[in-house]
């Protein structure tokens, strides 16, 4: 089966070894020599006699005839792999696994076959034959591209267009990039306009935000685009071009264009089996825009169809995605939502990882075995995320063998090539060594920033004041993973040096059952930790410090909610820097108690333990990858001044704690679909986190909190609606606007969602909706369903106006006090009404209040409250529970 290399819309570079070199005579060598000296050659006569009579001449001249590509220029040879042969004796034949690269002038093509060979009792090493071929899988779709400087082409008004966007050059000059399959590039150099205007709501007001207007707009001198040779007519007003002659200043500038931005995108870089640079064609409809412009610096807009959000604007020099969001064609196709599982091609059911970790390096030497399923309908190469700084030395499978591996540059990821197509269900195990270098993964949204008088913004990376700890997560990709995250179990085996501990992503191991690791340590001095991982997780994470086990303790939790749920018992234990340990044993009880009372909420806990670890820190921030939770602490005497930050809850030292154990539910039990669903992650812990400082400190401390989401929901929600994630306030490169709003504005919507539908209901469907979704991924929809079925209301508008909207409603009111009652009555604009509990506080002439929640769904809304003493005044939404604008009519 032929599968095009036409879908990866990257960059490949670094093929791997492909086997060793035997001492000679080798004859699984001098057969391939031969073999390659005849199809370089052309020689069918010489191709045919290396085959035994015993393989069918029809078959023979099927398999020769695949390898004598018309035209070929170059074949090359390579043996990835050989097994003795079944049924021989031993030495007398061998079942090999050979990579052809088959090269015309132009095109070429990558072939993986199966080839038997062997020998008569007793012959010498030319009496050796191949008794058996099998074509396995190829790799088509390799291009040579050509800048054709001989014939530039004179533009007036020309246009280039993809979805959203119009290239215009009013006046210039155009290079022609060209292939075999026919013009698939075009280098523009002149007076040109870039136009790009999404069809997307959220989209515009990014841009709006970005450059101050729905439609962005700037002038350029240079561009680079890449299309489908298929969509050149259409995509490209050919008629605006005629032949011009060649100016050598021009041409030198468009050469340098070509050269820089043609090996950004759509590059293989074969090494062994090729020394030349080769590219890939986009497929039909895929588009690739290099703009220079003059008011934004260089923008790359993208139409990439093997993406769930196919039309993206990206700036490179600070990596700030301006709009991302699906084509019309891609909208239709599958609505609305979707799930990044759409995109998986397979699922690792476990990962099995030994790593040597050296913090005070920085590197790390791993070995990992993932047992792969396969869901697409049949597979013939799997990609593997792994960070490009981690070398691979090498890629196995349980199954086949040493496999050939490409390495896709700029996109940490890894493309395993297999020797045969694998059907949907199959089985794969793959084990991976590699090793290399990596910094620690910065918590640069996970930690407090700050921006006060004379200093700027930080991130989360400690200063050299703090002892240091080595952190390596779900942006590190530390360790071959599938490219889409998916729920796995895992065993992690971790060896640091001497005097440093490790927390990792999965139940400690005890040390005496600890299997030692020296063959992954080479021999070197250091203690091994084992973690095992029986509920499965979204990615591990591991965090290497001096760590001292400073408490440790065993809860019973009580029943579980169903007979496939979480644990109903929790090892939980608290590691600590050396100047953490004084407060330790107060953050031991501090997360009993957090525990104890999340899991009385939602009737389990997701994982069988929790060990909290304790790093000090310039800011305050936390991290939690399931099992375990990273808190940082600042220094006693720490300069920086966190109080504008979005996180910020002075009476409440416990929040990151409280926060980041209600990741154990939120965001690792319950992930999230795609990056949209973020708040399903912050939004939660934010909102649980408030509840336990309700429980632990008291009403008037629940109330300040609820007050402050409502602050940041109403003053950042016109950068953009909750459902953006990650990408809210990227634009403008301030990470507190995320903050403000996935989780600040998310928990104030489930605030509302309680009062709205009570507290048995909302806390029942909550128990629903992590039910059905335990050790799954969520989005909003399910939330909404969960919560439906619990409540019987329809909850569309509610999360339509809160979670993909970024308007605030304005609320008039007015009270009337009579004879025994108060009459209250809510307006707001009848186009856009929002659904929203309203509290109506109250207050006697003697002191005494009492608080009415009141649901405001309709344009108008009135309500007569009995009342049974001199009423003194009436207050709206004093709790701060409803996220809107208020207006007295007087």
């Amino acid at each position: 089966m032929v599968r095009p290399l036409l879908v990866l819309t990257c960059l490949l570079a670094c093929v791997a070894p492909l086997g060793g070199q035997a001492q000679e005579p080798d004859p699984g060598q001098a057969m391939l020599r031969k073999f390659e000296r005849s199809l370089n050659a052309a020689d069918r006569a010489s191709l045919v006699a290396l085959f035994s009579p015993t393989v069918p001449a029809h078959q023979v001249q099927a398999y020769t005839n695949d390898l004598l590509l018309p035209g070929a220029v170059r074949t090359i040879v390579r043996e990835r792999d050989r097994l003795p042969l079944e049924g021989v004796p031993p030495g007398d034949g061998y079942s090999l696994i050979v990579e052809f690269f088959v090269e015309t002038p132009g095109k070429a093509r990558i072939l993986t076959a199966g080839m038997d060979i062997r020998r008569p009792t007793g012959g010498d090493i030319n009496s050796w034959r191949f008794v058996g071929a099998e074509a396995l899988t190829s790799v088509e779709g390799l291009y040579r591209l050509r800048l054709n400087t001989l014939r530039p082409m004179a533009a007036r008004n020309l246009e280039v267009t993809s979805e959203d966007l119009v290239l215009s050059l009013q006046d210039g000059t155009v290079f022609l990039v060209e292939s075999d399959e026919g013009v698939t590039g075009i280098v523009l150099i002149g007076r040109g306009q870039m136009r790009f205007s999404p069809t997307s709501a959220a989209e515009r007001g990014q841009l709006r935000i970005f450059s101050g207007n729905d439609t962005l707009i700037s002038p350029f001198e240079e561009a680079f685009v890449r299309l489908s040779p298929s969509d050149y007519e259409e995509r490209v007003t050919s008629a605006s071009l005629t032949p011009t002659v060649p100016q050598e200043r021009l041409t030198r500038r468009a050469q340098d264009i070509f050269n820089r931005e043609s090996t950004r995108s759509f590059n293989v870089d074969l090494q062994d089996l090729s020394p030349e640079t080769w590219y890939l064609l986009p497929p039909s409809e895929d588009f690739l825009a290099e703009i220079d412009t003059t008011r934004f610096d260089t923008l790359t807009y993208s139409r990439s169809s093997v993406q769930a959000e196919d039309v993206s604007l990206f700036r490179r020099k600070d990596r700030r995605t301006l709009a991302l969001y699906p084509s019309i064609a891609k909208l239709a196709a599958r609505g609305r939502f979707y799930s990044d599982d759409a995109l998986r091609d397979y699922d690792v059911l476990d990962y099995n990882i030994d790593a040597a970790i050296d913090p005070e390096r920085q590197t790390i030497q791993g070995r990992a075995r993932l047992a792969i399923r396969v869901r697409a309908t049949s597979l013939t190469t799997v990609l593997l995320r792994l960070n490009e700084a981690l070398e691979v030395t090498g890629i196995t499978s349980v199954e086949h063998g040493r496999l050939l591996y490409l390495r896709m540059r700029s996109q940490n990821t890894v493309l395993v090539n297999l020797p045969k197509v694998l059907q949907q269900d199959s089985d794969l195990t793959l084990v991976i060594t590699y090793s290399g270098r990596l910094p620690s993964q910065d918590l640069d949204v996970d930690a407090i920033q700050l921006r006060g008088e004379g200093q700027e913004q930080q991130s989360g990376q400690p200063s050299d004041l703090t002892e240091p700890a080595f952190l390596l997560s779900n942006r590190a990709y530390w360790y071959p993973q599938n490219p889409v995250p998916d729920y796995a179990t895992a065993t992690l085996r971790i060896v640091v040096p001497p005097g440093y501990g490790c927390v990792a992503s999965g139940h400690p191991v005890p040390a005496s059952n600890v299997v030692s690791l020296r063959d992954i340590v080479g021999g070197r001095d250091g203690k091994a930790f084992e973690f095992k991982a029986s509920q499965p997780l979204r990615y591990l994470a591991v965090v290497v410090s001096r760590f001292t086990r400073v408490a440790e303790t065993d809860l019973v939790i009580g029943d579980a909610v169903a007979a496939n749920s979480g644990a109903d018992r929790l090892a939980l234990a608290v590691e600590a820097q050396p100047s953490q340990r004084p407060r330790a044993r107060a953050v031991a009880q501090q997360a009993e108690d957090i525990m104890r009372f999340y899991a009385s909420l939602m009737g389990d806990v997701p994982y069988t333990s929790a060990t909290v670890a304790l790093l000090e820190s310039d800011l305050p921030g936390g991290h939690s990858p399931g099992y375990f939770a990273l808190i940082k602490t600042p220094l006693a005497l720490s300069p920086a001044v966190w109080r504008g930050d979005p996180a910020a809850f002075e009476n409440f030292p416990e929040f990151f704690l409280a926060h980041e154990l209600a990741h154990q539910w939120w965001g690792q039990a319950v992930g999230w679909k795609n990056y949209h669903e973020q708040w399903i992650s912050e939004g939660f812990a934010q909102y649980f986190a408030a509840l336990y400082a309700q429980k632990a400190r008291g009403d008037r401390l629940f109330t300040d909190m609820v007050r402050q989401f409502r602050r940041w929901a109403i003053s950042d929600s016109d950068q953009g609606p909750v459902h953006l994630g990650y990408r809210l306030g990227l634009v403008k490169g301030n990470v507190r606007v995320f903050r403000a709003l996935v989780y600040n504005k998310g928990a104030a919507v489930l605030h509302m969602l309680r009062r709205l539908l009570g507290d048995q209901v909302f806390f029942a469907g909550l128990r629903r909706f992590y039910a059905d979704r335990r050790y799954q991924k969520a989005g909003t929809e399910d939330l909404e369903r969960a919560l439906e079925a619990q409540s019987g209301r329809v909850l569309d508008r509610f999360f339509e106006r809160w979670i993909y909207g970024t308007d605030i409603p304005r609320i008039k009111y007015s009270s009337t006090i009579g004879n025994g009652h108060v009459v209250v009555r809510f307006e707001q604009a009848p186009e856009l009404v929002f659904d929203l509990p309203v509290t109506v506080t109250i207050t006697y002439a003697n002191g005494r209040t009492t608080d009415l929640v009141i649901p405001v769904t309709e344009a108008s809304v009135e309500r007569t409250i009995p009342t049974t003493e001199l009423v003194r005044q009436v207050q709206v939404n004093r709790d701060s529970a409803a996220v809107a604008e208020f207006e007295e009519k007087k």
